[in-house]
């Protein structure tokens, strides 16, 4: 059952299940609590990867030529995380001083404020922050630094204490993975906590739904609901980039599959070239709904399950051996298909009350063209998709021009540049036309 306001907003979802006798009846009462739609009103927020860096900015509205220019709000790639709240954007950086020890903070991007996190001896998740509007609580999350498989957390309601730092209490809850592991992304909705990770023990990307409190001591009680899932076991291939619980308690995930490997943990910004190789640039969002025993995927969107060639046209070599250069097979949408399938989505950037938007990163290729003389090349998109919540289907994409949210390269012999070199040709050919995206 789904209830929706006069402007088509969904406001609640809620099923039930009821079990009837042949030749008898049955009544099903449902309850649902509704939600104002002013929670879901937020900016989208974007970000530029240059030099090793990530420069932010909020926006009302964005189109292709949306540009976000260098700030003072940076971190390293590896440390990098953002939240909205009801009233602030918040971003945790990380600095480095001359000493080269790392301090870390939260800072609201309107005004610069900032409060400080104590990270002695725990290592923050690839993507720390999360806000859960239904608690108006600003959540950390961190593991520890030896064994890394104990969780910690830091719960902060309302606006973060700029004379205060915050310190992350620890879990009771360990990792299942004898060699540690990496936590990349959470979501926090009251006493729901879904989290992805990497185990070590074999490199595979695992989501699990858990039940978190916190105690009288500061410390979290945290308790496995359900048994965590490959995400092979979601249905999909590659790694976990992000996690949204929405006030409705619907759960989405995004998964994504960049560079030359599939598997459960298969996504690198760079590319290898070998003269004939296998290549990934596609992703997913999943629909996740809680159930007794954990939890279930009841959608999919997006995702590139099958392959194409990417074939040279004409007689094409490498430039030095003299090697015929073979298809690429591409798990990656073509041209025609880019407004229905995913590149390689990072993270959410919005949410909207009928809507949700994904900053989408990743790459198509064209072999090289000997009939025209023009080399192969690298085609990046970096774009926000938008995807409505009632039809649960893409209905807008904006490639943006000017924006990078990740260093995606192209690496191997004959390649340089982001192009795919053959004998005898060019960037351009006789006619000075450019190679173009098929």
């Amino acid at each position: 059952m789904e209830a929706y306001d006069t402007n088509d907003v969904l406001l609640a979802r809620k099923s039930e299940t009821i079990k009837v006798t042949a030749g008898e009846t049955a009544e099903c009462s449902i309850a649902l609590k509704l939600f104002a739609s002013s929670i879901l009103e937020s900016n989208y927020i974007l970000w530029n990867y240059i030099e090793l860096k990530k420069y932010f900015k909020g926006f009302s509205s964005i189109s292709e030529n949306t540009e976000v220019e260098k700030s003072q709000f940076y971190s390293f790639h590896q440390y990098v995380s953002l939240a909205e709240t009801a009233s602030a954007k918040y971003v945790m950086t990380m600095d480095i001083d001359t000493s080269s020890s790392y301090s870390y903070f939260i800072t609201n991007l309107s005004n610069s404020s900032s409060s400080s996190i104590k990270t002695d001896n725990v290592t923050l998740f690839y993507d720390c922050l999360y806000y859960d509007d239904t608690t108006d609580s600003l959540w950390v999350g961190a593991y520890d630094s030896s064994s890394r498989k104990q969780l910690y957390f830091a719960r902060i309601n309302g606006a973060p204490d700029s004379t205060n730092r915050t310190t992350l209490q620890s879990s009771n809850f360990i990792i299942d993975s004898t060699k540690g592991s990496d936590t990349s992304t959470f979501a926090v909705q009251g006493s729901t906590l879904y989290f992805a990770y990497k185990s070590y023990d074999n490199g595979t990307c695992y989501l699990q739904r858990a039940s978190i409190t916190e105690n009288a001591d500061g410390t979290f009680a945290v308790s496995k609901v359900g048994s965590a899932k490959s995400v092979s076991d979601l249905g999909v291939s590659g790694a976990i980039t992000d996690i949204a619980i929405l006030y409705d308690g619907t759960v989405y995930v995004l998964v994504s599959n960049v560079g030359n490997s599939s598997g459960d943990s298969g996504d690198l910004f760079n590319y290898y070239y070998d003269k004939s190789n296998t290549m990934y640039s596609r992703g997913a969002l999943l629909k996740i709904q809680s159930t007794s025993s954990g939890f279930e995927v009841v959608d999919t969107l997006g995702w590139t399950d099958s392959s194409r060639q990417i074939a040279p046209v004409g007689e094409a070599k490498d430039e030095s051996t003299l090697t015929t250069l073979q298809p690429l097979t591409a798990y990656i949408p073509s041209l025609s298909e880019k407004s229905n399938k995913f590149y390689g989505p990072r993270r959410f950037v919005a949410i909207k009350p009928k809507e949700i938007a994904i900053a989408d990163c990743g790459a198509n290729f064209v072999m090289p063209n000997c009939n025209k003389k023009l080399y192969g090349k690298r085609f990046d998109h970096n774009r926000v998709v938008t995807v409505s919540l009632s039809s649960f289907a893409i209905n807008v994409v904006t490639e943006l021009r000017n924006i990078k949210f990740s260093d995606l390269t192209l690496g191997g012999s004959g390649t340089s540049g982001g192009y795919i070199y053959a004998k005898d040709c060019k960037y351009k050919d006789t006619d000075n036309n450019e190679i173009k995206e098929q």
